[in-house]
């Protein structure tokens, strides 16, 4: 009877420590305090990021933009970052950009795990309508990173499909961002930035950023989403 009440006991602070985190991890008033409260984090409006991005003309970068509370990120970061970042520091610099402050507590020790802390916590923190990322459920603004890539990155065409997390840029020396086309069956197609598996990471001196990478998918990923349609999506050429 008693292993039975402790088993019970387990699994409830179990539960109550992953409502914890799922209740940290959306942004809020206390989240917000507690980012502007701590040294190690630095909280960038869009300006901001881009002049941190787009100052260093010497190094090619790769910046994620993720949320610890994002298991699909936190896999990424794992699997193709951390092996990377390990091996090519040194030469290329990385930048890892917390979504918004909802989880911002969790982001060193999710960063130190993978042994990707720098000393520093980024996290995009503006409050202009077109990159305001702080509302939830139906009042969220979709189009946020499309916005916030943009405002980045001059070179063309206009991206239309970064929707998600994780959300990566792939940036050359001189600020131009590698891009891909992303087609579906029947809910259009959207230009989006290229992940870090589409490249030979090795070989990032050989990349063409003015090409344009195509990925072909069999599913909808694009449906009730603003996105180019029939005759009015780019065509490329496969890479």
């Amino acid at each position: 009877m008693m292993k039975t009440r402790i088993a019970i006991a387990s699994i409830i602070m179990i539960l109550c420590q992953s409502c914890l985190r799922v209740q940290v991890a959306i942004p809020n008033q206390w989240n917000e305090r507690y980012a502007k409260s701590h040294d190690y984090i630095e909280c960038l409006d869009a300006d901001q990021l881009k002049h941190l991005i787009t100052s260093d003309t010497t190094h090619y970068k790769i910046v994620m933009v993720y949320s610890s509370g994002c298991g699909a990120c936190m896999e990424h970061l794992r699997r193709t970052y951390a092996p990377a970042y390990a091996m090519h520091r040194g030469d290329v610099k990385f930048y890892f950009i917390s979504e918004s402050t909802g989880g911002i507590k969790y982001c060193r020790e999710e960063l130190e795990r993978l042994g990707m802390y720098d000393g520093k916590v980024l996290c995009f923190l503006d409050e202009s309508p077109q990159f305001n990322n702080q509302n939830q459920g139906k009042d969220a603004n979709l189009q946020v990173l499309n916005n916030l890539t943009n405002h980045i990155f001059a070179n063309g065409p206009e991206v239309t499909g970064n929707f998600g997390l994780p959300c990566e840029f792939i940036v050359s020396k001189d600020n131009r961002v590698l891009k891909r086309l992303t087609t579906t069956p029947h809910s259009g197609s959207a230009i989006e930035t290229a992940q870090l598996w589409q490249i030979d990471f090795d070989s990032i001196q050989s990349v063409d950023f003015d090409s344009i990478y195509r990925l072909d998918l069999d599913f909808d990923r694009f449906e009730g989403l603003n996105v180019c349609e029939g005759n009015q999506c780019p065509i490329q050429q496969k890479k």
